[in-house]
């Protein structure tokens, strides 16, 4: 059994809005909480191929051997195993078990047809792997998207904060604030590049017509209004701004 397998690329933008969308197929978009448990009893779950069955058990620590957790995939139906002292911790609201049971959702929904146990001393991806074809990776990033609001992260100063509020491990909670201050970030760096791009249009008189605008549209809103500024590349129809692919989000 493999620690990670390589599936198919995913943005980190994109594993976050499937991870909103399971939220809202539970009924939880606006919740401040999620209920784990409620959700793994639930008799159906969304998934990138369509709605399918869900069936969770619990096993002994003893039968799951090293796997916290393990996510099956059949035709019509989802399978999620954990070990008893995982369900009693997510019961209890530890944050590490809730996470577990969160990152088997992301398996449920972004993944299919390859059983991926989570390991108790965590799973590790080869060297050659860049990230953003992780099936791990990809649910890392999947698991605090799904346990956390983002209006109520937003008024927090930190991961510990994080952490606390919505019952996620630390080192999720971390991944989940390291994004939150890139967003938070990408927007100054929106507004900067906006203000540049008008001023240089007021300095020589450039119109719309004469913006060079690439031949690609753009990955957010499909529209070929996709310019360069500087060493980075503004969308003029979403404000959408994108660089080079990075190894944990291929396109921004």
């Amino acid at each position: 059994m493999e620690d990670d397998i390589r599936v198919k690329p995913l943005r980190n933008s994109e594993i976050r809005s499937h991870a909103k969308r399971l939220r809202t197929f539970f009924g939880l978009r606006d919740a401040r909480y999620v209920d784990v448990i409620a959700c793994l009893k639930s008799k159906t779950i969304w998934t990138l191929r369509g709605e399918k069955s869900l069936v969770f058990r619990v096993r002994s620590d003893a039968e799951m051997g090293s796997a916290d957790a393990k996510t099956t995939h059949g035709e019509a139906v989802v399978t999620i195993e954990s070990k008893q002292s995982v369900y009693d911790g997510a019961m209890l609201g530890v944050g590490r078990p809730r996470n577990t049971f969160a990152h088997e959702f992301g398996h449920a929904v972004l993944h299919d047809g390859v059983e991926m146990p989570r390991l108790g001393g965590g799973n590790m991806t080869p060297a050659w792997m860049k990230a953003y074809e992780s099936s791990e990776h990809q649910v890392k990033v999947f698991a605090p998207a799904f346990l956390i609001n983002d209006d109520v992260a937003e008024t927090l100063q930190s991961a510990n904060d994080v952490s606390i509020e919505f019952g996620v491990s630390l080192e999720s909670a971390e991944i989940y604030y390291e994004e939150l201050v890139e967003f938070r970030e990408r927007e100054e760096t929106a507004k900067k590049i906006r203000q540049l791009a008008e001023e240089l249009a007021e300095s020589s008189g450039s119109t719309e017509s004469k913006i060079d605008y690439l031949g690609e549209p753009c990955a957010r809103c499909g529209k070929r209004a996709v310019f360069p500024v500087l060493n980075m590349f503004m969308c003029q129809s979403c404000d959408n701004i994108t660089g080079p692919f990075q190894d944990g989000d291929p396109g921004g």
